[in-house]
């Protein structure tokens, strides 16, 4: 009797061990599934993964993807900190365990250790000129294969193009721009922040109603990395919230703020039932300051064709100028212009 409760005690210490190695694999039992954007995430980031230690200045990798240099992979802890049900939290935030069964702790454990193993490092999404045989940025190619388990998309589907607006602010062509696509049956996603909501409802309400996609852009427009864990949950939900309760919409698609985005922050975005949208194309026509010539513009663009995902901005008087040739030239290609991907 005695060696068979010290063979149950062995095996369940040896479970335990096992459970903190992360030997439970964290994406097969629960990367599949998502919750909504108003639900409690289950890991908190320490308020030490600020990153960034270079003043801004980001440098292309060996992959061609722009990202800081600082190593900040594995973050900061905290300890001491008592858990409700009277056990120590080493990560300072983080829930207490439920239950105080075997299974549940090797569960906890190993989703916990899979989400350290996410890197915080920046990085700023950006795209070099090297592009296949489909005229796709590598680049695009790369990220997708890379982050697509977390929830991050980078290209459409063959023939397709995914059209993109960032609305940060109005600059007064917006209305013209879906003026273009109601003329040209044409679907567009419209990300957007609270400023923007709160300052030009009638437009949110407008690519609502004229069968547009919506998309969280954040509440703020932070640089995500830079924020605990909890801040990244209060920059996606209260938007999400925002929108829902003024204007019944719920928004199912998320575009990181300057496209600065880290491992842990796209698993963030994931994990409260988001996918992260990003682009294959963009050009600076955010700003406003540099007057593009609308041919110059429309030729760059073109010639950059391909299935993927287009950036534009809605304050740019160019693009409000070249959508309308432009669409029509997509569709001489033989593209299907829209929202799929």
């Amino acid at each position: 009797m005695k060696r068979s409760k010290f063979a149950v005690m062995l095996c369940a210490a040896l479970a335990v061990v096992f459970a903190l190695c992360g030997c439970v694999d964290r994406n097969a039992g629960n990367k599949g599934t998502t919750t909504s954007a108003s639900d409690t995430a289950s890991t908190v980031r320490s308020t030490d993964d600020t990153t960034d230690d270079n003043n801004g200045d980001y440098e292309a990798g060996k992959d061609g993807i722009v990202s800081s240099d600082d190593n900040n992979d594995i973050p900061g802890t905290t300890s001491g900190t008592d858990m409700t049900d009277g056990t120590s939290d080493t990560t300072g935030d983080m829930p207490a365990v439920s239950g105080t069964s075997l299974k549940d702790e090797a569960a906890f454990a190993s989703s916990y250790i899979d989400y350290m193993a996410l890197k915080n490092t920046k990085i700023c999404w950006g795209l070099g000129k090297d592009r296949d045989s489909q005229n796709r940025p590598i680049d695009a190619v790369k990220a997708q294969e890379k982050y697509e388990y977390l929830g991050g998309i980078f290209l459409a589907s063959e023939g397709k193009i995914c059209l993109t607006f960032d609305e940060g602010y109005e600059n007064g062509y917006t209305a013209a721009i879906l003026d273009t696509l109601k003329e040209k049956n044409v679907k567009a996603i419209f990300f957007v922040t609270y400023d923007y909501c709160k300052s030009e409802p009638g437009l949110v309400r407008r690519m609502i109603d004229e069968g547009h996609i919506v998309g969280n852009h954040t509440w703020s427009h932070p640089s995500l990395p830079d924020c605990t864990q909890k801040d990244v949950w209060a920059e996606v939900t209260k938007l999400h919230e925002y929108v829902l309760r003024e204007f019944g919409y719920e928004m199912m698609l998320f575009r990181f703020p300057k496209g600065e985005f880290s491992e842990q922050t796209l698993d963030d975005v994931n994990g409260l039932g988001y996918k992260s949208l990003f682009w294959s194309f963009a050009y600076a026509d955010w700003d406003t300051s540099v007057k593009t010539d609308p041919a110059e513009a429309l030729a760059k663009i073109e010639a950059s064709t391909h299935s993927g995902i287009y950036l534009l901005h809605a304050v740019s008087e160019t693009n409000a100028k070249i959508l309308g040739p432009l669409l029509d030239y997509w569709a001489e290609q033989g593209y299907s212009v829209g929202t799929e991907f």
